[in-house]
């Protein structure tokens, strides 16, 4: 494929509805991964402020460092435009809850940090793209070692 017909990432919107059960908040980091031969994952943390709290909506905006919306920390290395992607060749995209490991408290059985989505979109802005590429999931979906920790997201411009 020709560099003038590369459909160039530039930014990615992340909006998410949390859930409002008391267990639905957690601390540990969260990752936004893009799937293909040119995927990767981004941390999804504010820069400022907290994130993933019980009954929030969440807005998470990356792109290159100095955007007056980016919102998320450390911009520089969760960069989407460096190295550059094609988003002709992302074959999917999804959520990965990791865990944080808290010393001497979090062992096998014990209390699990989980997390409640009721809602997930992602957009993806790219060049020579009239519209956004969108990927949607409803929920209740809850994210945690004893319900898994990885939500693909479906593209809702495909109907899929």
């Amino acid at each position: 494929m020709n560099a003038a017909s590369r459909q160039t990432l530039r930014r990615i919107v992340i909006d998410v509805e949390m859930g409002k059960d008391r267990m639905a908040a957690s601390d540990d980091p969260v990752f936004l991964g893009l799937r293909g031969p040119e995927g990767r994952e981004f941390r999804l943390a504010y820069a400022k402020g907290r994130q993933w709290r019980r009954g929030a909506q969440e807005r998470f905006v990356l792109a290159a460092p100095g955007a007056s919306d980016v919102n998320i920390a450390r911009p520089e290395l969760n960069d989407p435009t460096v190295p550059e992607i094609d988003v002709a060749r992302i074959r999917g995209v999804y959520l990965r809850k990791d865990q944080d490991p808290i010393p001497n408290v979090r062992g096998h059985g014990e209390m699990d940090d989980r997390l409640e989505l009721a809602a997930v979109a992602v957009e993806l802005h790219a060049d020579g793209l009239e519209a956004p590429l969108r990927f949607s999931r409803q929920g209740p979906i809850w994210l945690g070692l004893v319900c898994g920790t990885l939500l693909e997201i479906a593209g809702a411009d495909a109907g899929e």
